[in-house]
């Protein structure tokens, strides 16, 4: 099932509005540090995936979170996981807008929200996106604002797509960064799903939270549920894929899940920690 047009999520941008806005992006070129492969961990006996499904689906009130203005969309894919993660599991937390700019800071430390962009605001040489993986390891290390740490967190092959709706069926959801093309805001804006348009050139790079499949996969981004389309999925411009990277994050809450304990093969998983590490992975109490 495609977005189909309607009101936006967030009560605070009226349909007419979402019409003549252009949103921000905000991740940066990925660094490709050496880390977790999710592929390496999936149990070989994970319980079978639906052959659809929509996690993202049954909440609304999604928020812009700031990326209309600034390019947070990393800081904003951060809270929508926590949203994601918390109401699935225990009681629904959705982190707020000053959370969101205090994580934003972390890699733009000179950023301030309420400033200018000739001075340190939105717009301005510190509002500099993210880079997703440098953002993992700060929430595994010192966690969000929210207070939470990720107890580890792994690359997903986005070309195998068992391996991409074995993720979501465990964890609920992916980190996504892709490559937008000037074409796909016009698709966002008509409510039309992402597809790979001829001749359209890549217009930034952005992070989004991915939360579901049928034909495409399901996404949210600027405060909208939408999908990719195979095109966009599968898609390549001048050398560059469309979809670049996909993360899985593992939360304290996902510990002793019926999908967590199925889907991880948790030795393996320790395992890997080790050689990439040289830790020990501790796995809170669930």
């Amino acid at each position: 099932m495609g977005a189909s047009p309607g009101p936006p999520a967030d009560p605070s941008v009226t349909w007419e509005e979402r019409h003549t806005m252009s949103y921000k992006y905000g991740r940066r070129a990925p660094k490709n540090a050496p880390a977790l492969r999710f592929g390496s961990f999936l149990q070989s006996g994970a319980p079978a995936y639906p052959a659809s499904e929509d996690y993202l689906g049954k909440l609304s009130n999604w928020q812009m979170l700031g990326n209309d203005v600034a390019g947070d969309c990393n800081a904003v894919t951060w809270a929508n996981t926590r949203r994601l993660v918390t109401a699935w599991l225990t009681a629904e937390y959705y982190p707020t807008q000053a959370q969101v700019w205090e994580f934003y800071q972390t890699q733009n430390p000179n950023f301030d929200p309420n400033g200018t962009a000739d001075a340190f605001g939105p717009g301005s040489s510190a509002d500099n996106g993210m880079d997703i993986q440098t953002g993992l390891e700060y929430l595994q290390a010192t966690g969000g604002p929210d207070g939470v740490k990720a107890v580890a967190f792994a690359k997903v092959d986005h070309t195998q797509i068992a391996e991409v709706k074995a993720a979501m069926a465990i964890f609920g959801g992916l980190w996504l960064g892709v490559n937008v093309l000037a074409a796909n805001q016009q698709e966002f804006n008509a409510g039309q799903d992402w597809t790979d348009v001829s001749g359209s050139s890549i217009e930034g790079g952005h992070a989004i939270l991915g939360g579901g499949y049928d034909t495409g996969i399901k996404f949210i981004t600027w405060a909208q549920e939408t999908e990719f389309m195979p095109s966009f999925w599968n898609g390549v411009v001048q050398g560059n894929p469309l979809v670049e990277e996909a993360w899985v994050a593992i939360w304290p809450e996902h510990l002793g899940t019926t999908g967590f304990e199925q889907g991880v093969d948790q030795s393996q998983l320790a395992a890997d920690y080790l050689a990439l590490t040289g830790e020990q992975l501790v796995l809170p109490s669930a």
